[in-house]
């Protein structure tokens, strides 16, 4: 195992140093109102317990199909969203208080297992039944990646878990996506040097999409899961699982790769309007302001009932596209990632822009993709 890796710092801790470093230069920074909550400042010591990732594991290893899990990989997403940032009492509870709404809606789902002998060296059979699912390209973009990754993580912070019959429903999770055709890799043997090389390089894509900030009806390539697949590999290696990780960046470079769509389609109006009008299916005001990290991670947006209605119901790209697409584990996968992430981005001018174009999905329903 890369001690380099296991010694990365947290997100905490890179912002700490980092601002203690501009400050004995004497230059002024901006980082925490880039990356906090509005409440930061308050208590940061509310968090979930254990019983969150119980209930996540539980929800994928219930899935019947793999898109499925992303119920139970959200509530993992969540818990670590919650306990790895100082996101404070308020934002803390309200996060919580959605993530119990997607457990009590796909309740059959988070029933727990009938309990059988525990041996934690099952725990390695689930990254090691994802190499087929991303041998040959970039399959169901990157969810085998993303799910066998996040469930490694809450196995090793909940051993008790590692039950026959869940690891092997979680390897059959990577199992279904590796009988899809995948999205053949542009240079089947493209390595990153390094896991920081390719985190940057998820950034600088993110940023050739910026001209499409304010632009809802240019449909937007998968930004969400460009970012939680990078992250995905970086975890797998920071758990030591080098080659692995390695073996995934030919497809995550595809991934990445997409091109960015032109305005050839759009009318004359939309051409010369800055900003799209707004959708009919929410007020106005609620998209003045751009999509930013300190906005999605304040408690108003996860208690505000517009929000919490569209996301109790299923998603319908005619009536409610920001229905439980997000809800089902998008939003707190999306944010977990995109905060491990921006712990290893010194340029804050980049994290912010990239906020926006990433967040922006999932703060106007008019947006089309991503």
């Amino acid at each position: 195992m890369d001690d380099s890796i296991n010694q990365a710092l947290s997100r905490k801790d890179f912002l700490e140093l980092l601002t203690g470093i501009v400050a004995g230069l004497g230059i002024s920074s901006g980082l925490p109102q880039l990356v906090h909550a509005k409440d930061a400042d308050q208590a940061g010591d509310v968090t979930l317990d254990e019983s969150y990732l119980v209930k996540g594991l539980t929800g994928m290893a219930r899935a019947k199909t793999w898109f499925d899990a992303h119920w139970g990989a959200g509530v993992l997403a969540g818990y670590y969203l919650c306990r790895e940032n100082s996101l404070g009492s308020k934002t803390t509870a309200a996060i919580k208080k959605q993530l119990d709404t997607v457990i009590r809606l796909r309740a059959p789902q988070f029933v727990s297992l009938p309990d059988e002998r525990i041996d934690e060296a099952l725990i390695d059979e689930v990254p090691k039944a994802l190499r087929p699912a991303i041998e040959g390209g970039l399959r169901a973009h990157g969810h085998a990646v993303i799910f066998a990754s996040l469930a490694t993580k809450a196995l090793r912070d909940a051993p008790q878990m590692a039950q026959p019959t869940l690891i092997e429903n979680l390897c059959g999770l990577s199992r279904q996506i590796a009988k899809n055709k995948p999205q053949a890799s542009r240079d089947p043997t493209f390595v990153y040097a390094e896991s920081q090389e390719m985190i940057e390089a998820t950034f600088d894509s993110l940023m050739r999409f910026k001209e499409l900030i304010g632009h809802p009806s240019v449909r937007r390539p998968n930004f969400t899961h460009m970012v939680t697949h990078a992250e995905a590999l970086f975890n797998l290696e920071s758990m030591g699982y080098r080659d692995l990780a390695k073996f995934g960046h030919a497809g995550q470079q595809t991934h990445i790769g997409a091109p960015v769509p032109t305005f050839d389609d759009l009318g004359p109006e939309d051409k010369q309007t800055e900003v799209q009008p707004p959708s009919t299916l929410a007020n106005p005001s609620t998209f003045a302001d751009p999509s930013t990290l300190t906005k999605v991670m304040d408690a108003e947006f996860w208690s505000d009932k517009t929000n919490q209605e569209r996301w109790s119901r299923k998603s319908n790209i005619t009536d409610n596209p920001n229905g439980d697409w997000i809800a089902a584990g998008h939003i707190f996968k999306v944010l977990y990632s995109f905060h491990r992430l921006i712990a290893r981005v010194a340029d804050q001018e980049k994290v912010k822009v990239c906020s926006e174009i990433l967040l922006e999905r999932y703060v106007n329903p008019d947006v089309q993709g991503g």
